[in-house]
Protein backbone atom coordinates (compact mmCIF):
# COMPACT_ATOMS: atom_id res chain seq x y z
CA UNK A 1 0.00 0.00 0.00
CA UNK A 2 1.33 3.42 -0.95
CA UNK A 3 1.84 5.96 1.83
CA UNK A 4 1.60 9.73 1.45
CA UNK A 5 1.51 12.66 3.88
CA UNK A 6 1.65 16.40 4.41
CA UNK A 7 4.29 17.93 6.68
CA UNK A 8 4.15 21.30 8.40
CA UNK A 9 4.19 23.26 11.64
CA UNK A 10 1.37 23.74 12.60
CA UNK A 11 -0.40 20.88 10.86
CA UNK A 12 -3.47 20.05 12.98
CA UNK A 13 -5.68 22.30 10.82
CA UNK A 14 -4.82 20.51 7.56
CA UNK A 15 -7.59 18.82 5.59
CA UNK A 16 -5.13 17.20 3.18
CA UNK A 17 -5.87 13.68 4.48
CA UNK A 18 -9.59 14.19 3.82
CA UNK A 19 -8.89 15.53 0.32
CA UNK A 20 -6.53 12.76 -0.71
CA UNK A 21 -8.48 9.88 0.82
CA UNK A 22 -11.51 11.05 -1.17
CA UNK A 23 -9.37 11.14 -4.32
CA UNK A 24 -8.14 7.58 -3.62
CA UNK A 25 -11.71 6.44 -3.00
CA UNK A 26 -12.92 7.84 -6.30
CA UNK A 27 -10.12 6.33 -8.37
CA UNK A 28 -10.17 3.01 -6.54
CA UNK A 29 -6.60 3.07 -5.23
CA UNK A 30 -5.49 1.58 -1.92
CA UNK A 31 -3.34 4.27 -0.30
CA UNK A 32 -3.10 6.13 2.97
CA UNK A 33 -2.43 9.81 3.58
CA UNK A 34 -1.55 11.29 6.95
CA UNK A 35 -0.47 14.60 8.43
CA UNK A 36 2.91 14.75 10.14
CA UNK A 37 3.95 17.51 12.48
CA UNK A 38 7.53 18.46 11.64
CA UNK A 39 9.05 21.41 13.49
CA UNK A 40 11.86 23.34 11.75
CA UNK A 41 14.54 21.72 13.90
CA UNK A 42 13.28 18.24 12.94
CA UNK A 43 13.08 18.79 9.18
CA UNK A 44 16.50 17.27 8.51
CA UNK A 45 15.65 14.13 10.48
CA UNK A 46 12.36 13.73 8.65
CA UNK A 47 13.88 14.22 5.20
CA UNK A 48 16.61 11.66 5.91
CA UNK A 49 14.40 9.03 7.52
CA UNK A 50 10.93 9.07 5.95
CA UNK A 51 9.91 6.22 3.63
CA UNK A 52 6.87 7.86 2.08
CA UNK A 53 5.94 7.42 -1.59
CA UNK A 54 5.33 11.17 -1.81
CA UNK A 55 4.35 14.07 0.39
CA UNK A 56 3.10 17.63 0.43
CA UNK A 57 4.87 20.48 2.20
CA UNK A 58 3.23 23.43 3.91
CA UNK A 59 4.21 26.30 6.22
CA UNK A 60 7.04 26.82 7.20
CA UNK A 61 9.00 24.30 5.10
CA UNK A 62 8.28 25.28 1.48
CA UNK A 63 11.66 26.90 0.99
CA UNK A 64 13.79 25.26 3.70
CA UNK A 65 13.06 21.79 2.30
CA UNK A 66 14.83 22.57 -0.99
CA UNK A 67 18.43 21.79 0.09
CA UNK A 68 17.31 18.24 0.92
CA UNK A 69 16.06 17.54 -2.62
CA UNK A 70 17.89 16.03 -5.59
CA UNK A 71 16.04 18.02 -8.25
CA UNK A 72 13.37 20.69 -8.81
CA UNK A 73 10.84 20.99 -11.59
CA UNK A 74 10.93 24.23 -13.59
CA UNK A 75 8.23 26.12 -11.70
CA UNK A 76 9.59 25.12 -8.28
CA UNK A 77 13.05 26.24 -9.31
CA UNK A 78 11.79 29.60 -10.57
CA UNK A 79 9.48 30.20 -7.61
CA UNK A 80 11.98 28.93 -5.06
CA UNK A 81 9.30 27.10 -3.09
CA UNK A 82 8.13 23.49 -3.02
CA UNK A 83 4.80 22.06 -1.89
CA UNK A 84 4.97 18.58 -3.43
CA UNK A 85 7.76 16.00 -3.35
CA UNK A 86 8.08 12.76 -5.29
CA UNK A 87 11.19 10.54 -5.31
CA UNK A 88 13.47 13.32 -4.15
CA UNK A 89 12.17 15.84 -6.69
CA UNK A 90 10.37 19.01 -5.65
CA UNK A 91 7.38 20.49 -7.43
CA UNK A 92 5.24 23.58 -7.00
CA UNK A 93 1.55 22.95 -7.67
CA UNK A 94 0.38 26.05 -5.78
CA UNK A 95 0.60 28.47 -8.71
CA UNK A 96 -1.39 26.18 -11.02
CA UNK A 97 -3.87 25.55 -8.22
CA UNK A 98 -4.36 29.29 -7.85
CA UNK A 99 -5.06 29.72 -11.56
CA UNK A 100 -7.50 26.78 -11.54
CA UNK A 101 -9.32 28.37 -8.60
CA UNK A 102 -9.61 31.65 -10.50
CA UNK A 103 -10.97 29.75 -13.50
CA UNK A 104 -13.52 27.90 -11.32
CA UNK A 105 -14.73 31.24 -9.90
CA UNK A 106 -14.80 33.20 -13.19
CA UNK A 107 -12.07 35.62 -12.12
CA UNK A 108 -10.24 37.16 -15.09
CA UNK A 109 -6.77 38.36 -14.12
CA UNK A 110 -5.32 39.64 -17.39
CA UNK A 111 -4.66 43.39 -17.29
CA UNK A 112 -5.95 43.68 -13.71
CA UNK A 113 -4.30 45.60 -10.87
CA UNK A 114 -3.52 43.15 -8.08
CA UNK A 115 -2.38 43.26 -4.46
CA UNK A 116 -0.54 40.39 -2.81
CA UNK A 117 -0.62 40.32 0.99
CA UNK A 118 2.51 38.53 2.15
CA UNK A 119 5.92 37.79 0.66
CA UNK A 120 6.59 34.15 1.51
CA UNK A 121 6.43 30.96 -0.54
CA UNK A 122 2.69 31.18 -1.21
CA UNK A 123 3.03 34.83 -2.28
CA UNK A 124 5.79 33.95 -4.72
CA UNK A 125 3.69 31.14 -6.23
CA UNK A 126 0.76 33.52 -6.69
CA UNK A 127 3.09 36.18 -8.15
CA UNK A 128 4.33 33.58 -10.65
CA UNK A 129 0.71 32.87 -11.62
CA UNK A 130 0.02 36.61 -12.03
CA UNK A 131 3.09 36.94 -14.26
CA UNK A 132 1.83 34.04 -16.37
CA UNK A 133 -1.56 35.73 -16.83
CA UNK A 134 -0.02 39.13 -17.65
CA UNK A 135 -1.71 41.26 -15.03
CA UNK A 136 -1.34 45.03 -15.28
CA UNK A 137 0.31 45.68 -11.91
CA UNK A 138 1.21 44.01 -8.62
CA UNK A 139 1.49 45.69 -5.22
CA UNK A 140 3.22 43.74 -2.45
CA UNK A 141 2.04 44.39 1.11
CA UNK A 142 4.16 42.75 3.79
CA UNK A 143 5.04 43.48 7.40
CA UNK A 144 8.75 43.03 6.68
CA UNK A 145 9.98 45.52 4.09
CA UNK A 146 13.08 43.46 3.31
CA UNK A 147 11.01 40.47 2.18
CA UNK A 148 8.70 42.71 0.16
CA UNK A 149 11.70 44.23 -1.67
CA UNK A 150 13.08 40.76 -2.35
CA UNK A 151 9.79 39.64 -3.94
CA UNK A 152 9.54 42.84 -5.97
CA UNK A 153 13.03 42.33 -7.36
CA UNK A 154 12.16 38.72 -8.17
CA UNK A 155 9.05 39.82 -10.11
CA UNK A 156 10.95 42.57 -11.95
CA UNK A 157 13.63 40.09 -13.02
CA UNK A 158 10.98 37.91 -14.68
CA UNK A 159 8.49 40.33 -16.18
CA UNK A 160 7.83 43.91 -17.22
CA UNK A 161 4.76 44.14 -15.00
CA UNK A 162 4.58 47.31 -12.91
CA UNK A 163 5.30 46.31 -9.32
CA UNK A 164 5.73 48.21 -6.07
CA UNK A 165 5.13 47.84 -2.33
CA UNK A 166 2.85 49.45 0.19
CA UNK A 167 2.40 49.25 3.94
CA UNK A 168 -0.68 47.75 5.58
CA UNK A 169 -1.58 51.22 6.81
CA UNK A 170 -1.29 52.94 3.45
CA UNK A 171 -2.47 50.51 0.80
CA UNK A 172 -5.40 52.22 -0.88
CA UNK A 173 -7.85 49.44 -1.61
CA UNK A 174 -10.43 51.78 -3.11
CA UNK A 175 -8.22 53.04 -5.92
CA UNK A 176 -6.70 50.88 -8.67
CA UNK A 177 -6.38 47.51 -6.93
CA UNK A 178 -9.05 45.19 -8.27
CA UNK A 179 -7.92 41.77 -7.02
CA UNK A 180 -6.54 41.47 -3.47
CA UNK A 181 -4.99 38.12 -2.56
CA UNK A 182 -4.15 37.06 0.98
CA UNK A 183 -1.05 34.84 0.92
CA UNK A 184 -0.43 35.02 4.66
CA UNK A 185 -1.65 32.61 7.36
CA UNK A 186 -3.42 35.48 9.13
CA UNK A 187 -6.99 34.41 9.88
CA UNK A 188 -6.25 30.69 9.68
CA UNK A 189 -7.55 28.34 12.35
CA UNK A 190 -7.18 28.62 15.30
CA UNK A 191 -6.55 32.41 15.12
CA UNK A 192 -9.76 33.04 13.22
CA UNK A 193 -10.42 36.55 14.58
CA UNK A 194 -7.36 38.08 12.91
CA UNK A 195 -7.49 39.83 9.53
CA UNK A 196 -4.55 40.50 7.17
CA UNK A 197 -5.79 43.93 6.07
CA UNK A 198 -8.21 46.56 7.38
CA UNK A 199 -11.10 46.70 4.93
CA UNK A 200 -12.45 50.21 5.34
CA UNK A 201 -12.41 51.10 1.65
CA UNK A 202 -13.54 47.96 -0.18
CA UNK A 203 -16.21 48.29 -2.85
CA UNK A 204 -18.32 46.05 -5.06
CA UNK A 205 -15.92 46.20 -8.01
CA UNK A 206 -13.20 44.38 -6.09
CA UNK A 207 -12.38 40.71 -5.61
CA UNK A 208 -10.90 39.32 -2.41
CA UNK A 209 -9.08 36.01 -2.68
CA UNK A 210 -7.90 34.05 0.37
CA UNK A 211 -5.44 31.17 0.13
CA UNK A 212 -6.70 29.97 3.54
CA UNK A 213 -9.34 27.23 3.47
CA UNK A 214 -9.78 26.58 7.21
CA UNK A 215 -12.02 28.34 8.08
CA UNK A 216 -13.70 28.25 4.69
CA UNK A 217 -14.86 31.85 4.97
CA UNK A 218 -12.33 33.84 6.97
CA UNK A 219 -13.27 36.93 8.93
CA UNK A 220 -11.50 38.95 6.22
CA UNK A 221 -13.66 37.45 3.48
CA UNK A 222 -16.81 37.95 5.54
CA UNK A 223 -15.97 41.65 5.96
CA UNK A 224 -15.35 41.99 2.24
CA UNK A 225 -18.62 40.28 1.34
CA UNK A 226 -20.53 42.56 3.70
CA UNK A 227 -19.10 45.53 1.79
CA UNK A 228 -20.16 44.13 -1.58
CA UNK A 229 -16.90 42.63 -2.84
CA UNK A 230 -16.76 39.31 -4.67
CA UNK A 231 -14.95 36.75 -2.51
CA UNK A 232 -13.05 33.56 -3.35
CA UNK A 233 -12.12 31.21 -0.52
CA UNK A 234 -9.03 29.01 -0.53
CA UNK A 235 -10.80 25.67 -0.95
CA UNK A 236 -10.70 25.49 -4.75
CA UNK A 237 -6.99 26.31 -4.81
CA UNK A 238 -6.43 23.68 -2.12
CA UNK A 239 -8.31 21.06 -4.15
CA UNK A 240 -6.53 21.94 -7.40
CA UNK A 241 -3.02 21.81 -5.93
CA UNK A 242 -3.87 18.50 -4.24
CA UNK A 243 -5.11 16.97 -7.49
CA UNK A 244 -1.95 18.15 -9.23
CA UNK A 245 0.10 16.42 -6.52
CA UNK A 246 -1.84 13.19 -7.09
CA UNK A 247 -1.19 13.50 -10.83
CA UNK A 248 2.55 13.60 -10.07
CA UNK A 249 2.54 10.69 -7.63
CA UNK A 250 0.43 8.35 -9.74
CA UNK A 251 1.58 9.48 -13.18
CA UNK A 252 -1.98 9.96 -14.38
CA UNK A 253 -4.28 12.87 -15.18
CA UNK A 254 -6.42 12.22 -12.12
CA UNK A 255 -7.83 15.74 -12.26
CA UNK A 256 -9.87 14.71 -15.31
CA UNK A 257 -11.49 11.60 -13.78
CA UNK A 258 -12.64 12.69 -10.33
CA UNK A 259 -15.79 14.57 -9.32
CA UNK A 260 -14.56 17.87 -7.89
CA UNK A 261 -17.98 18.83 -6.52
CA UNK A 262 -18.09 15.66 -4.40
CA UNK A 263 -14.56 16.42 -3.17
CA UNK A 264 -15.58 19.97 -2.28
CA UNK A 265 -18.72 18.81 -0.46
CA UNK A 266 -16.71 16.20 1.47
CA UNK A 267 -14.23 18.85 2.60
CA UNK A 268 -16.93 21.37 3.55
CA UNK A 269 -18.66 18.71 5.68
CA UNK A 270 -15.52 18.45 7.81
CA UNK A 271 -15.18 22.20 8.43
Amino acid sequence: MKRFAVIGDPIAHSLSPVLHQEIYRQIGVEAVYEKVHVSPDKLSDFMNQNELDGFNVTIPHKTTVIPFLNKLDESAEIIGAVNCISRGKGYNTDWGGFLKAMEFNDVELTEENCVILGAGGAARAVAYALIKTKVKSITIVNRTEEKAVSLIQWIKSRSDIRVDSSSLEHVNTSAREHVIINCTPVGMWPDTESVPLDLKKINETQILVDTIYNPLETKWLKQGKEQGAKIVDGLDMFIAQGLASADIWFGENISEIVDIEIIRDTLIATL
